[in-house]
């Protein structure tokens, strides 16, 4: 489940639909937001000190662990605490559609819902009160599986995840990118003003004297 090193976030989520697939998508994605089996709570986690804009607390959870999932501490690169990815995925979800942000709500209730655990892969204990091994293979089986509406919604968690992780400017050095050109520094690869003591205008000016090289 390791990121691959480098890769962008996948497909878009500014469809409409993220991972409704017939019937079944939208069975399994109500099963979920009615929270079946709900009564075994998860595991609790620190809320950003700004607070959520699309995510329970709840599910915010589910979208941490996650990730803690997804993106695996490697040396160089900024952790997903340094980045704060289940947060930035929050934030990412607020730009999204009001239908797609409550799939992704149902997505992760679903991912959290024991009665989906014990149907899926016989386990009862909400996703984040899962050993690490045991939550790996919880995110096998929605990759792996046989209902498109698992791949699917298995996607849709990485694309955000991934969108959070890789949004942060912290993480240029990890894949060797120093940064959008500063168009004022001083260089020769930078424009040059040749108006002598002229100050510059306002508009694109003239240049003056010998092409630049």
């Amino acid at each position: 489940m390791d990121v691959p090193h480098p890769e962008p976030a996948p497909v878009s989520l500014s469809r409409r639909s993220l991972i409704k697939r017939g019937l079944v998508g939208g069975a399994l994605l109500a099963a979920g937001g009615a929270g079946f089996l709900a009564l075994r709570g998860g595991l609790p986690v620190t809320l950003p000190p700004d607070g959520l804009l699309v995510f329970s607390p709840a599910q915010f959870a589910v979208l941490d662990a996650v990730a803690r999932r997804m993106v695996r501490p490697r040396p160089g690169w900024p952790t997903v605490d340094e980045v704060g990815v289940a947060r930035a995925a929050d934030r990412i979800a607020a730009r999204v559609e009001p239908s797609a942000q409550k799939e992704l709500k149902q997505l992760l209730g679903l991912f959290e819902n024991g009665l989906a655990g014990f149907l899926f892969g016989g386990r009862t204990r909400p996703f984040t009160r899962l050993e690490g091994a045991e939550q790996d293979a919880v995110l096998a089986e929605w990759r792996d599986s046989r209902l498109a509406v698992r791949r699917t919604g298995h996607a849709a968690l990485r694309t955000l995840v991934l969108a959070g992780y890789y949004q942060t400017p912290s993480i240029w050095p990890a894949v060797g990118y120093s940064g959008p050109p500063g168009i004022f520094q001083d260089g020769p690869s930078q424009p040059q003003w040749r108006g002598g003591d002229q100050p510059r205008p306002d508009d694109n000016g003239v240049w003056h004297g010998e092409p630049l090289p």
